[in-house]
């Protein structure tokens, strides 16, 4: 199988370990056992979808993980479809961040907010990690609300809400501790020098933002504290992801509207995240 494996890649853009996730899941057996096999014992049916795949990720630009309809993100398989974003590993960091630097102070958090929650996968795992707090997913389109709770239903996780709101709107009434956000923040301007695999198939509205990638984020560091309960010991209460080369403007901003920001940079070694705290 490896000589399969060095064709998909001389036909793709796809790694090694990529290839071989490829393979794993159009055949439905492990790299092990793949391994113990030659290519001419691939079926009929197995070689052709080999060849539509490399057909779809070569010609048409579709990303390998929407083709494989599933990511592993924190300890969760998380559904993924077309144009819901596909999560990330530099979220996907953090967020085992949180988890892990907010476990000392779990039972002081009851709820969590999670703005623009895409597949969930945010959301879900927080809601796995913190099992005693309610969290409240939202986000603005319908579409992904329904694959987000496909994923709550998959993944058998239950202490979690779904409300499709615009930032704050359907949620206003509403106090919590912990408010995180992986929101649109990518300037338009830099459209034309990102990958086909995402301007062409994720949706727009989850990644970009008007002045320079920082409308939403600016909307959330302003509206915010209307939301939060008054806490004197948790070490933060709202986590942005944001792009790199964005860090001073934001951390301008939320001093300006009275939040102390310690930025995180992620597994690239670029400024990637903001834990910020009431001032």
């Amino acid at each position: 199988m490896i000589s399969v494996i060095a064709y998909i890649q001389s036909k793709t853009n796809l790694c090694r370990q990529e290839a071989w996730w490829m393979l794993e899941h159009i055949t439905k057996q492990s790299k092990e056992q793949l391994l113990l096999l030659n290519k001419d014992q691939l079926t009929k049916d197995q070689k052709e979808t080999i060849e539509n795949w490399i057909n779809k990720l070569a010609q048409e630009s579709v990303p390998l993980s929407y083709l494989l309809e599933a990511v592993p993100f924190s300890n969760l398989t998380i559904k993924v479809t077309p144009p819901i974003l596909i999560p990330r590993p530099e979220t996907e960091e953090w967020v085992n961040d949180v988890i892990q630097t907010l476990q000392p102070f779990k039972k002081e958090i009851k709820r969590i907010l999670d703005i623009g929650t895409g597949s969930g996968c945010i959301a879900l795992s927080l809601a796995k990690a913190f099992e005693t707090a309610h969290v409240t997913a939202v986000d603005i389109n319908p579409q992904a609300l329904k694959l987000a709770q496909q994923n709550a239903e998959s993944n058998r996780i239950k202490n979690i809400t779904f409300t499709e709101s615009n930032l704050f709107e359907n949620v206003n009434n509403q106090k919590f501790d912990l408010i995180v956000s992986n929101p649109p923040y990518i300037d338009p301007a830099c459209k034309n020098n990102m990958s086909s695999t995402v301007t062409k198939w994720e949706d727009h509205q989850a990644l970009f933002a008007d002045d320079q990638g920082l409308t939403i984020i600016k909307q959330i560091l302003k509206q915010a504290k209307n939301n939060l309960n008054p806490s004197t010991t948790l070490p933060y209460q709202l986590v942005l992801e944001f792009d790199h080369g964005q860090e001073d403007m934001i951390t301008k901003y939320a001093a300006k509207n009275n939040w102390l920001c310690n930025v995180h940079q992620d597994l690239f070694g670029k400024n990637r995240t903001a834990y910020c705290k009431t001032n």
